[in-house]
């Protein structure tokens, strides 16, 4: 099997990327106390879906390029797309009712109806 300088480098580098990406972690959006530790947990999750879906997408875009008819990618564009999306919409399901967890555990901290409204009872001393 023939292998090609370009495409070792390309290969080499692509990986010494992802392996330093990989290193970097960001700050969580959601400091505070507003927020609980199952939210962060679960940003950290998400944040390495993401990074996992990342590296597949590139790693078959890697294998598309060494098509020469180039149908691969007509093939793998709409279809990572798709996945890209259903994974988008998962992540905001999964957040929107972990973020509805720690709204009502908030209002029931500082003694309030889960509406919103006041309720009457003093506030819980804690966290």
């Amino acid at each position: 099997m023939y292998c090609n300088g370009r495409i070792a480098c390309v290969v080499l580098a692509s990986l010494a990327a992802f392996q330093l990406s990989a290193c970097q972690s960001s700050q969580s959006s959601f400091q505070g106390s507003n927020f609980s530790d199952e939210t962060r947990a679960l940003e950290k999750q998400l944040n390495a879906e993401a990074a996992a879906f990342g590296a597949a997408q590139g790693a078959t875009s890697l294998a598309a390029s060494a098509d020469p008819t180039g149908i691969s990618s007509f093939i793998k564009a709409p279809a990572g797309l798709a996945a890209r999306n259903a994974l988008a919409r998962s992540a905001d399901a999964r957040m929107d009712a972990q973020l509805a967890r720690d709204e009502q555990a908030l209002y029931r901290r500082y003694g309030m109806n889960p509406d919103g409204t006041p309720s009457g009872k003093k506030p819980v001393a804690g966290n």
